[in-house]
């Protein structure tokens, strides 16, 4: 007689195996995380090379989404970076959006900085506005960022493309912010 004897088997479940290389979007996205998970800089800088408008739609996405718990932190940021160097106008959208509204200082700051890379006169003002922000890293993003539009722009047409009112802080100079401060 069997040990089992006059107990039901369990049911089995049928299970059929997916070929993931048939799903179109899972294997763009593989690919294009791949290529962002790099943390050596000149592999980064390579695989941003490979980047192409064809990957814009799939970054922006990869750009908008919260950090979450188990996933790489760089890739978001890379994604960041790789719209500013594709620099479509809904690239651009994408990077002023995140650059003003996202809840992480350090995307905004990242944001910040692939705006000015793309040596666009309609980033100033919104980087010398960042400049006086209270959060020290999107600060010292904005600070890094308006002067590598200077260096690429030249210094009067970065101050020509200022908004009535702002003006470009000296390294170290505290913002606005920080000069009001009441120390008691």
């Amino acid at each position: 007689m069997s040990q089992n004897a006059g107990q039901d088997q369990p049911a089995e479940r049928p299970s059929t195996l997916v070929d993931r290389g048939d799903l179109p979007g899972v294997r763009a996205r593989e690919e294009i995380n791949e290529l962002l998970r790099a943390h050596d800089p000149e592999t980064a800088e390579a695989n941003l090379a490979r980047l192409l408008d064809r990957h814009g739609p799939l970054l922006r996405r990869i750009a908008r989404e919260p950090d979450t718990l188990g996933r790489d932190p760089q890739i978001r940021r890379n994604a960041v970076t790789a719209l500013g160097r594709l620099a479509s106008v809904e690239d651009l959208n994408v990077l002023t959006e995140l650059a003003t509204r996202d809840e992480d200082e350090l995307i905004r700051g990242n944001a910040l900085i692939a705006l000015a890379d793309t040596g666009l006169h309609l980033a100033v003002p919104l980087v010398a506005e960042a400049q006086t922000s209270s959060h020290p890293l999107e600060a010292t993003a904005a600070r890094k960022a308006l002067s590598s539009l200077v260096e690429r722009l030249g210094r009067d047409a970065v101050e020509g493309a200022l908004r009535p009112g702002q003006r470009i802080l000296a390294p170290g100079e505290p913002s606005s912010g920080e000069a009001t401060r009441d120390p008691g």
